[in-house]
């Protein structure tokens, strides 16, 4: 017998949704049993979403992440979650030559993103970014593993975005697999989403992509076994002002909006959080340039890639994926 556990609520910014399937004593046929162990799992998911937009939200003033960018020149002690995820962020700003960067706040306020993005009507682009641009093998903060303490350059400021909902996704859904035997499942925040299903004979989750000229056509899809997936779009959050149009994926060479020839990517593979790290770094390097990197240091995920030209093409793994720890072939 199983139960089968549904919740759904905004945190995040986003639409947060979780499906999870937990085996039940057989020796027992509570429903009573069945609802409240389903309450308390939507809880836990919840709190966990909420405690992260707490900590790591840039448009919360009194976020971990807001204390640290205003501390930016000094020392600050900060929590395991914020420094586990700020040393991933600066591996992939490392392992990209700096096309994955989450040093663009203030690119992302010049170009008029300075509040939540329902309020879009509003956002008026200041100047263009007048800020220091780093080089790639520039280091914009300092970290000490031992005191869990950052120190980020005087100017900097982050804004962690995508990867804080990719990595929350993952750890959540690490620590319910592993931890509470939940052995079916999917998250989903935003569309960063992470499915997996421990069962020998499991069949794969589909995962249709969304056309992003036509919410309501999916001329493609995903089959996933264990693994993640991330979309990211030049078009989705986008603002039009009479300075131009704008959207939120900064490319960190020029610390403006990217313009390159890819409109929106779809990555999936083993990890949702390098499935967004890999989409957003094919949206600003463009097909070319996106691919070759994503198979020199991703060859297992693959990829939906839509040019603007309205084409779409697809990137093949050159490692085969893997279900249950066994490739499928």
């Amino acid at each position: 017998m199983n139960n089968r556990i549904s919740v759904h609520f905004r945190a995040m910014n986003t639409d947060i949704e979780a499906q999870l399937i937990q085996q039940r004593n057989p020796h027992s046929d509570s429903a009573k049993e069945a609802r409240d162990e389903a309450g308390e799992y939507a809880a836990l998911v919840k709190e966990w979403f909420e405690d992260m937009e707490a900590r790591l939200s840039r448009f919360n003033a009194g976020s971990e992440l807001n204390r640290l960018n205003r501390a930016a020149g000094s020392w600050m002690l900060v929590s395991d979650i914020l420094f586990q995820l700020l040393a991933e962020a600066e591996a992939y700003r490392l392992r990209t030559d700096g096309l994955f960067d989450v040093n663009v706040l203030a690119a992302l306020q010049a170009a008029g993103y300075d509040r939540s993005f329902e309020h879009a009507g509003r956002f008026k682009p200041t100047t263009p970014f007048q800020g220091a641009i780093l080089r790639p093998e520039e280091p914009y903060m300092e970290m000490d593993a031992r005191m869990k303490a950052v120190r980020l350059r005087s100017g900097v400021q982050l804004d962690l975005g995508g990867i804080a909902k990719s990595w929350s996704v993952r750890k959540l859904s690490d620590w319910l697999r592993r931890r509470k035997g939940i052995g079916r499942g999917l998250i989903n925040a935003g569309g960063d989403a992470m499915v997996w299903d421990d069962r020998a004979d499991g069949g794969p989750a589909e995962l249709r992509i969304q056309n992003p000229w036509d919410a309501a056509c999916s001329d493609a899809a995903i089959q996933l076994y264990n693994g993640g997936v991330a979309t990211s779009s030049t078009l989705g959050r986008s603002w039009g002002t009479p300075q131009g149009k704008y959207h939120h994926l900064i490319d960190p060479r020029g610390m403006r909006p990217s313009g390159s020839d890819v409109v929106q990517c779809t990555i999936s593979g083993p990890d949702v959080t390098a499935c967004e790290v890999w989409a957003k770094v094919v949206c600003i390097a463009g097909l070319e340039r996106g691919t070759a990197m994503l198979a020199e240091h991703a060859p297992s995920y693959e990829g939906c890639i839509y040019m603007s030209d309205g084409s779409l093409h697809r990137h093949q793994a050159a490692i085969p994926p893997q279900r249950n720890g066994r490739r499928v072939i």
